[in-house]
């Protein structure tokens, strides 16, 4: 684990965050958007869902640790 990862579980305080916390700020997407194109992938990380069908959209801040880190690395 890395300090990127440390930092979004201490800014969402949980290792798996709902899409309605991250698409606004990480994604750059509104919650609806990033809602509809969840079930086709076409998000920058895996979302997932715990149950079924009405259960919320997640995102696994080790998976959105590697998004953040890979864009960094890119910018440098």
């Amino acid at each position: 684990m890395n300090s990127t990862y440390f930092g979004l579980l201490a800014e969402f305080g949980e290792a798996n965050v709902p899409l309605e916390r991250v698409a606004p700020k990480y994604f750059g997407l509104s919650y609806p958007e990033a809602r509809r194109r969840a079930p086709a992938k076409l998000l920058p990380c895996r979302v997932f869902r715990l149950g079924g069908q009405k259960s919320p959209w997640l995102v696994s801040a080790v998976d959105l640790a590697e998004l953040i880190d890979r864009q960094r690395g890119r910018a440098s």
